[in-house]
């Protein structure tokens, strides 16, 4: 065989390298653009989901909020401009008598724009629903062939008369609308049940569950969907600075008749040793002049007991974040009446809790007398409890250590983190830090999986509990800020009141706990 060069390499392995290069680069092609198509369909699978809860809850707080009275396709349905675009329309009327249209766009089969722009109308808005098909279509092929999301308007509106034993007639009304991916078999679509009746969209099956000290049982009434709400507690406050407010969760889940939940509300932060009930972190006997507990977490469980059980704590399936204590280190001599980087205690957090405030500690008349040293507490986060983080006077972090846990905290300092799936940081010479809030099933969350011990805590970030898992939720935490993604949030949206706490941006005082049955 020839040789090419001084160094004896052929032709034949000149090409034989050449291929297995090329293999190797067609390989690695391959598995990126394999890897790309799956981020693609995560994304799309997500979108997916976000628009199926968004919608549903949009049109489920309607229905709780003003009650149905009839739906039809009657009224603006009937309108040749609405018949022209909508396969299929209902007219909802509400009782206090404002009426509201859900409807589905048109599509035809053959009509590439309609493929790519369907969406469904409610209440004036459209919620589009983005088909992006391949620029080039085969000739002798429709734009139908080559759709990945499908809507349909089969069974749209059923109405059944339903006679109850008191020999009252009602109405029960479905509502199906099945959104299906290609790529996926579950079922993007809407999915409402509602009925006439006063008893499915008013007070009557609504359980409030108020602060206690103690656990406390829910048993579901019936077969159906339950919408969940907690509301956690404030960090105690020390004049002039406050405690941290508590954050607030929601969701909605599919419940058996005699399913039993356990409820833990939890308790305010007071000016005293002992932290707000369930998680609320307590201070040091010899530091009651200078800090507040922290308030505790309000949950949801599927196992009962001790609040601070383990075994309880682990079978969470939703946790509202207490806010953590406020710290003001005044020594009441005259001579030595000086701030030592006092502040305010950090709030009840969504994904993570907030941290706790320092202030003072630079200013030279009013500030330290000894140390030049300040320790504010930090925020929890979904997977490991607060920091305390300790600074000189220049805020140069000189210390760190973790001092929340999971669900509780023992260690003890002058100002007490919050409570939460897990908890705030302790602080001295500043305030503690909020805790974290928890929804199985809510986009960033982590649970736990449940072979974890005390001492050997792993997460997931899927469910542990498959049968418990909310849709339709909500979190915002006690600076009033909405969580819809695992990254900080910018949007504010008005915590809802539940008629027994303060709520002025996140909650103030005690926790609370309401679960609504919303029907079949």
């Amino acid at each position: 065989m020839k040789r090419l060069n001084n160094h004896g390499i052929s032709l034949v392995e000149i090409v034989v390298t050449f291929a297995i290069v090329m293999a190797i680069i067609s390989g690695l092609l391959a598995i990126i653009m394999n890897y790309r198509l799956q981020a693609q369909n995560s994304f799309s699978k997500l979108e997916l989901q976000t628009y199926k809860n968004n919608l549903t809850k949009t049109i489920q707080d309607d229905i709780l909020n003003f009650g149905i009275g009839e739906i039809n396709t009657a009224g603006g349905c009937n309108s040749e401009s609405n018949k022209e675009r909508f396969s299929a329309c209902a007219n909802l009327i509400f009782k206090n008598g404002s009426e509201k249209i859900l409807a589905i766009s048109k599509i035809e089969k053959d009509n590439r724009e309609s493929l790519e722009n369907k969406y469904i109308y409610y209440d004036n808005e459209k919620y589009p629903l983005k088909d992006n098909l391949p620029k080039n279509i085969p000739t002798g092929r429709s734009a139908y062939d080559f759709q990945s999301i499908f809507i349909s308007s089969d069974n749209f509106l059923s109405v059944d008369n339903a006679l109850l034993s008191d020999g009252k007639e009602i109405k029960i009304y479905a509502i199906d609308v099945s959104i299906e991916h290609i790529e996926y078999e579950e079922d993007f679509g809407l999915h409402i049940v509602t009925s006439d009746a006063d008893f499915l969209t008013t007070n009557a099956l609504i359980t409030e569950f108020s602060y206690t000290g103690d656990v406390q049982e829910f048993i579901a009434s019936a077969d159906g969907t339950y919408r969940i709400e907690l509301w956690g507690a404030s960090g105690g406050n020390i004049d002039p600075y406050i405690g941290g407010k508590g954050a607030y969760t929601g969701g909605y889940i599919t419940l058996k008749k005699n399913q039993v939940l356990y409820i833990y509300v939890g308790g305010e932060g007071k000016a005293e040793l002992e932290g707000g009930y369930n998680g609320g972190s307590s201070i040091s006997e010899t530091q009651t002049l200078y800090g507040a507990p922290g308030g505790g977490a309000t949950d949801v469980r599927l196992v009962g007991g001790n609040w601070n059980s383990f075994e309880g704590l682990k079978s969470r399936i939703m946790v509202a974040a207490g806010g953590g204590g406020a710290n003001y280190r005044n020594i009441t001599a005259e001579k030595d009446k000086k701030l030592y980087g006092s502040g305010n205690g950090g709030s009840g957090g969504g994904l993570w809790g907030y941290d706790g405030i320092s202030e003072f500690y630079t200013t030279t008349d009013i500030g330290y007398t000894s140390a030049d040293f300040h320790a504010i507490g930090g925020g929890a986060t979904q997977v490991l409890g607060g920091t305390k983080k300790g600074y000189d006077n220049e805020q140069e972090l000189i210390s760190s250590a973790i001092t929340g846990g999971f669900g509780q905290a023992n260690v003890t300092e002058q100002s007490g983190g919050g409570g939460g799936w897990y908890t705030g940081s302790q602080g001295s010479n500043g305030g503690a830090g909020g805790g974290s809030s928890y929804i199985s099933g809510h986009l960033g969350c982590q649970a736990i999986n449940p072979n974890s011990s005390i001492n050997s805590i792993n997460h997931r970030a899927d469910s542990e509990y498959p049968s418990y898992v909310f849709t339709n939720t909500t979190m915002i935490d006690g600076e009033g800020y909405l969580w819809n993604s695992n990254t900080q949030p910018t949007k504010k949206q008005t915590m809802p009141s539940n008629g027994v706490t303060k709520i002025d941006g996140g909650n103030i005082g005690n926790g609370h706990a309401r679960i609504t049955y919303l029907g079949l």
